[in-house]
């Protein structure tokens, strides 16, 4: 792959649509699932953004850089030495996950509406976007990036990118997408295939998303 002015552009103006969105739906008061929740038509609006990211960061890469497909299309068993950290870290962001949502819902006495229904078309999309992010970040960004400078200098430009996207998150987020970038970069490298990018980040984000959903609607026993 040959990265041509054009396909510069059209990366640079995707990070800064999706980046303009963000901006948007923080000043709405929707920037992630525990806010939206508690918004009327919170979760449909943040399922507009996401299918939107997905459009963005999944489809039209896709579509437009051929060569970068085989990071989806192909998943193969890494070295041991690769294997043995992976699962360890998936663990590891599961268990990290589940200690943030401790400290955070469990005291949110709110509890909102939204009906069960209403989630399985919300985790579907989510997660099909979660895919599509990875492809951009440690996909699109990072190999493009491998054609111009050194694996570290990519590493750090793609970390970089993704530290900037997450500014209207919390300041765990904030500060967390900086070693979690780099984590999410090598493995890819090392791996070639986003999947497990992908897995690492999805067992974070799953943990964390369901616990959400969960003590902010079903259980509705918090007081």
């Amino acid at each position: 792959m040959i990265a041509t002015d054009a396909i510069w552009i059209i990366i640079t103006l995707s990070f800064l649509t999706y980046f303009l969105v963000s901006w948007v739906y923080k000043g709405l008061g929707i920037p992630n699932l525990q806010q939206a929740l508690l918004v009327r038509n919170g979760l449909q609006l943040l399922n507009l953004k996401h299918s939107l990211g997905i459009a963005l960061f999944g489809v039209l890469f896709y579509v437009i850089i051929p060569e970068l497909r085989v990071l989806i299309e192909t998943i193969e068993i890494p070295r041991l030495y690769v294997l043995i950290p992976f699962i360890i870290i998936v663990f590891t962001s599961a268990y990290l996950s589940y200690l943030s949502i401790q400290n955070k819902v469990i005291k949110n006495h709110v509890i909102s509406d939204c009906k069960i229904s209403k989630s399985w078309f919300y985790f579907i999309i989510r997660f099909i976007f979660l895919l599509s992010y990875e492809f951009y970040f440690r996909g699109v960004l990072l190999y493009t990036f491998l054609e111009c400078v050194s694996v570290k200098m990519a590493i750090l430009y793609s970390t970089l990118a993704y530290f900037v996207m997450h500014v209207f998150d919390s300041k765990e987020e904030i500060l967390g997408a900086i070693p979690f970038g780099v984590i999410l970069c090598v493995i890819t490298y090392l791996t070639n295939s986003v999947w497990y990018a992908f897995l690492i980040h999805l067992a974070l984000l799953a943990v964390y998303e369901i616990s959400i959903f969960y003590y902010l609607t079903l259980n509705k026993s918090i007081s």
